[in-house]
């Protein structure tokens, strides 16, 4: 660290001299423009300005390259590029575009804005300023509600179900979080167009992370519905565990969202701990039944799992409470003495 007088130059305008080796590395000089950042806690950041090319990926496509092409958008997406230059010596053949445009169905905001020749250019059009990452949140917590509930509805009626289409959802509102995410780690003038705090964007992120698997829990609780004995006892409790999982994952995820204090976390903490323990006595009782259905073992391990991401959440919830100043303990700690 060094430190810098702070100058007056007229008409009340303070200036600071920026190091010049600083400034050779980021390729600044006199004239150029850079970005300011004052932040609540009183520091003040000097970003330089994010170029064109700076917020380009550049992907060189190759014929045998149709998997990987998919994969590459997905990856430079996420990790918040504003356009994606596709460079394919002969053109992009009919596979790659098949493969592009499956990859651009499920990346909220990207578009193909050019192609032509051996070029093809995707943007991220969305401007972040009126991207709400909250609410995407909240759309993926109803996404994984809906997704949980009628998988156990499917379960209990012994019926088969799909959910490709509600996944689908859960996965792009997922992807658009973390790319956000990502960008915001490189790029403060990102947040400030958010309008949230990085510790803020980490706990959103996490809880989307969160939630986009909890579908994918469901769904494999689902697929056994058709499957197995609907009217059994274990089938029943299984059902009736995957309810409680389910409300172990709303609760935690509004607190959260701020639709509930730190109380609803520690609350989920202790159903998930409860369900763990019913949990291992299924496990028990389906290892030491004779005519058990080795299936239900795969959905009560969905439900385990369900459990293990409410628990996730429920601990940003908690840490969320701490830097809120909540104090908070859990509804069945002990009392202070008599």
């Amino acid at each position: 660290m060094e430190s810098r007088k702070v100058q007056s130059v007229g008409g009340g305008t303070l200036t600071v001299s920026l190091p010049r080796e600083w400034a050779d590395a980021a390729g600044l000089a006199a004239g150029d423009s850079v970005d300011l950042h004052a932040h609540l806690d009183g520091v003040l950041v000097v970003q330089p300005g994010a170029s064109e090319d700076d917020d380009t990926s550049h992907v060189t496509v190759h014929a045998e390259d149709e998997d990987r092409l998919g994969t590459a958008v997905r990856a430079a997406y996420t990790a918040g590029y504003r356009t994606i230059a596709l460079d394919a010596s002969g053109g992009v053949t009919t596979g790659q575009r098949r493969a592009l445009d499956r990859a651009v169905r499920g990346l909220p905001g990207l578009n193909v804005v050019e192609e032509g020749g051996d070029e093809l250019r995707l943007r991220y059009v969305l401007d972040p300023a009126e991207v709400s990452v909250s609410q995407s949140v909240r759309q993926l917590a109803f996404v994984a509600r809906s997704v949980g509930r009628d998988a156990a509805d499917a379960l209990a009626d012994g019926r088969d179900v799909s959910f490709d289409d509600r996944t689908s959802q859960a996965s792009r509102l997922s992807a658009m979080v973390e790319r956000h995410f990502s960008r915001a780690l490189s790029r403060l003038d990102e947040v400030d167009a958010l309008g949230l705090t990085r510790p803020r964007l980490a706990e959103l992120r996490t809880t989307a992370h969160e939630l986009r698997e909890v579908t994918g829990d469901a769904a494999r609780l689902a697929s056994v519905a058709g499957d197995v004995d609907a009217k059994s006892a274990s089938t029943r409790e299984v059902v009736a565990l995957a309810g409680t999982a389910r409300e172990a994952v709303d609760g935690a995820t509004r607190s959260v969202l701020g639709d509930a204090d730190a109380t609803a976390a520690h609350d989920a903490l202790a159903t998930v701990r409860g369900l763990r323990d019913d949990l291992d006595a299924l496990d028990r009782r389906l290892f030491e039944a004779a005519d058990a259905d080795y299936r239900l073992v795969r959905a009560a391990d969905a439900v385990r799992d369900i459990g293990g991401r409410a628990e996730r959440i429920a601990s940003v919830g908690v840490q969320r409470g701490l830097r809120d100043g909540a104090s908070v303990a859990p509804t069945d700690a002990p009392g202070p003495p008599q």
